[in-house]
């Protein structure tokens, strides 16, 4: 997790990612994007031993083939990987353990008319009409997503039909594929800057007990 100020470092960034780097109008994104990416990079090059500026990614689209899907490294394809964004904040997920996936959103971007008829299962929605302490709206699509991400199936999967799972538990989400087991992320961020934010990662396995490490 890291606060977003790219700075010089964007001389790690490979031509792909400068590329839509420089594609952002809006520059809040743009840092963001940056951020993000160069992140990714300085974890990820000394876990597996390599320069950050020489790893090289897949980003495949599984739909269109073009590059802007879940990234691959093709350096070392055993060590899964999971990015997420705001304007402000930006997570890293790695794993070796299998498949995993992560999801950071401001609270406010889900507090919008009709959320709940196009995110969030119809027992989900009851249960939020029925009991106080109901899950939040962010908490709840964090959850969903990283879990959604990490089966490799992202939105293409309408999240309505998906119940939000509960943590610290391996959990069917999708009928047919395998269990997930989603931990919520307590960021540490600087009340001042924005501190607002809700994430989640999520780990394909059947194992009751998941250790998350956080940087």
């Amino acid at each position: 997790m890291a606060a977003v100020e790219p700075g010089a470092r964007t001389r790690v960034l490979d031509d792909v990612e400068r590329d839509r780097w420089r594609r952002f109008t809006d520059p809040g994104a743009a840092r963001s994007y940056a951020a993000l990416h160069i992140l990714a990079r300085t974890v990820i090059g000394p876990i597996v031993g390599r320069d950050p500026a020489a790893l090289r990614f897949d980003r495949s689209c599984v739909v269109c083939g073009l590059q802007h899907g879940r990234p691959r490294l093709i350096d070392d394809p055993t060590l899964r990987l999971s990015l997420s964004r705001t304007r402000s904040v930006v997570v890293l997920a790695t794993s070796r353990a299998g498949p995993v996936g992560v999801d950071v959103e401001r609270d406010d971007a889900v507090a919008f008319a009709g959320f709940e008829e196009v995110a969030l299962h119809s027992d989900d929605r009851g249960r939020r009409r029925r009991e106080r302490d109901a899950v939040p709206d962010a908490t709840a699509w964090v959850r969903k997503e990283a879990a959604l991400k990490a089966l490799g199936v992202g939105l293409r999967v309408d999240p309505a039909s998906v119940r939000t799972p509960a943590p610290g538990k391996p959990v069917v989400v999708v009928p047919g594929l395998q269990p997930v087991n989603v931990i919520d992320l307590a960021l540490d961020l600087d009340p001042d800057v924005d501190a607002w934010h809700s994430a989640a990662v999520a780990l394909v396995t059947n194992a009751v007990s998941v250790k998350v490490h956080l940087h």
